[in-house]
């Protein structure tokens, strides 16, 4: 969610430009930078989660964790460096949720029986997601769904030491985590696994917000780190919105009015 801790902004920051500086650096030996570019936004890693070089080793790595193995009800994010994941939970016959961009349209849920032979990799795609997905548009739809058994999400960068994440800025994977929780369809020993290259990986134990979660597993190409548990925040945390711009934000979520709803008895204002 949108912070009010200047200090733990302000170091993510920090983080953010070291991090997006070693991914677009150009390799010796290779064709260019680690990460990939977007079909639209091109390198401007502070509007997407960037796919990069090694990513389909991260995601062999992934699927022989036995807590993939064992799990039948996935989350993953609408991240570009997540796609081959959700083509192989498709396969594999997994229950996938992914959001919808900003969570204003609820989330998707794609079965294996919802997808034809043949448009495996098509349905892990944005677009294919909306074609083959059923819509989950209310928090109904979601208990209706069932529990997840662990979410994976990308990351611009995931701290070694606490499985700290930052991502873009705007809090997207926090505020999912907070929905899920509230509804108490994860646990605090949900499984979160961070998938991203080697030099997102950094060894500092940089400041967090309230609702920041902790990746549990860090999966790259060259190695899976299980870190610590620690505690993760109890669910969406109201009384920490205190400004304006906070609330707008979640204001612009159904599920959040619909929770904050639920909670208070009244709807989310946006002012």
């Amino acid at each position: 969610m949108t912070g009010n801790t200047l200090s733990a902004q302000d170091e993510k920051s920090r983080i953010r430009e070291a991090v997006s500086a070693a991914l677009l650096a150009s390799q010796p030996g290779s064709d260019g930078p680690i990460a990939l570019p977007d079909p639209i936004f091109d390198h401007q890693l502070d509007h997407f989660i960037t796919d990069f070089k090694g990513s389909p080793q991260a995601t062999l790595r992934l699927v022989d964790l036995p807590e993939w193995q064992q799990a039948q009800r996935v989350f993953i994010t609408p991240d570009n460096s997540t796609q081959l994941l959700r083509e192989m939970a498709i396969r594999q016959g997994k229950e996938m949720i992914m959001t919808t961009y900003g969570i204003r349209r609820g989330s998707l849920l794609v079965q294996r029986a919802g997808v034809p032979e043949g448009q495996e990799e098509y349905a892990s795609t944005l677009a294919g997601m909306e074609k083959f997905g059923q819509r989950l548009s209310s928090l109904e739809d979601l208990e209706k769904a069932g529990p997840l058994d662990l979410m994976v999400t990308g990351a611009l960068a995931i701290s070694r030491l606490h499985g700290g994440r930052a991502g873009k800025g705007a809090g997207w994977f926090d505020a999912e985590w907070g929905i899920w929780k509230s509804l108490q369809l994860v646990q605090a020993d949900t499984p979160i696994i961070g998938i991203v290259h080697d030099v997102q990986v950094v060894s500092q134990a940089f400041a967090l917000d309230p609702w920041d979660c902790h990746i549990t597993i860090i999966v790259t190409p060259a190695e899976v780190i299980r870190l610590p548990a620690l505690p993760q925040p109890a669910g969406v945390l109201w009384e920490k919105i205190v400004t304006p711009q906070q609330q707008a934000w979640l204001a612009a979520i159904p599920y959040m009015q619909e929770l904050h709803a639920r909670r208070f008895g009244k709807t989310l204002s946006s002012t």
